[in-house]
């Protein structure tokens, strides 16, 4: 029972103080990581690095753009489910189950005699 109510607590204290927007803007920025391709081969002289940099700051802009597009999009289809709120809901709930989880690790077991 005790449990339970510390569960209770800790998602609903989440929900209510996270910063959804740093989540999600960290969530593109590390997509963003994995997508669009780093530096390459042919970026002998300064030039071409010059190039390459600004194609791939482009290239990344414009992915953003699309990702933001996308969540915009959901948002205006879904508004039951706005992408803050699930960010919010999944939030509470990974901090729900660890803070449980570290609660009933720290509680003291009690033996039961028979």
């Amino acid at each position: 029972m005790d449990s339970w109510v510390v569960g209770q607590i800790s998602f609903w204290y989440t929900v209510r103080k996270v910063k959804p927007a740093a989540i999600v803007d960290k969530a593109i920025e590390l997509f963003l990581d994995v997508v669009v391709p780093g530096r390459g081969a042919g970026e002998g002289s300064w030039w071409m690095r010059g190039i390459r940099s600004l194609e791939q700051s482009s290239e990344r802009v414009q992915r953003e753009m699309e990702i933001r597009s996308d969540l915009r999009r959901w948002d205006n289809d879904f508004p039951e489910l706005h992408h803050e709120l699930i960010v919010r809901w999944v939030a509470g709930a990974i901090i729900s189950v660890s803070v449980t989880s570290l609660y009933n690790a720290l509680k003291p077991q009690r033996q039961r005699k028979y």
